[in-house]
């Protein structure tokens, strides 16, 4: 375990088909934005709470289902990797109409299952094109180490924010 700027890092082995991110050839699985989870697909809910007036909960293929987008963007994680690819997911400003967020909501947090790991954005930062609630990198599903089943797409902001195993969207 190391300590790197106040965050945990962890390495973890990655086998050969998980190394679809050109930075795991040499960081084998870097996890500053925590630990993996074990979803069972079956269970797993997508979460959209707070100041809604229509709360969600969300399997993995009903999110799939919605209105996606694929974007080119990158994903830069300074001092460590940057990768350039295609991202599918579901715009959050998708989520976010459906969810019907209220006129005094400001924030959206974007959180692990624990809240161990999240990142908040002002709503019109959170709602920018480059915004996804992403299922696949380069047309390919993620793998566990890369935030299985789903992650945020933050385009124009550092790794960091990308949250990986998203479950809990909050509205405050």
């Amino acid at each position: 375990m190391w300590i790197l700027l106040g965050l945990l890092l962890i390495l973890s082995p990655v086998s050969a088909e998980e190394q679809q991110f050109e930075y795991l050839q040499e960081f084998e699985g870097l996890h500053i934005t925590g630990k993996p989870f074990d979803f069972d697909i079956k269970t797993y809910r997508l979460t959209v709470t707070g100041k809604v007036d229509n709360p969600l909960s969300l399997t993995f293929e009903e999110v799939k289902a919605l209105p996606s987008v694929k974007k080119n963007l990158t994903l830069n994680c300074p001092g460590f990797f940057t990768d350039i690819g295609t991202w599918t997911g579901v715009p959050v400003k998708v989520l976010l109409e459906k969810a019907k967020i209220r006129p005094d909501a400001k924030i959206v947090i974007f959180s692990v299952p624990d809240d161990s790991y999240r990142t908040r954005f002002p709503i019109p930062e959170a709602t920018k094109e480059d915004m996804l609630i992403a299922y696949e990198f380069n047309g390919k599903q993620f793998h566990r180490v890369h935030g299985f089943p789903l992650r945020l797409v933050a385009g124009g902001h550092e790794g960091s924010d990308w949250v990986k195993w998203l479950q809990k969207i909050v509205v405050e």
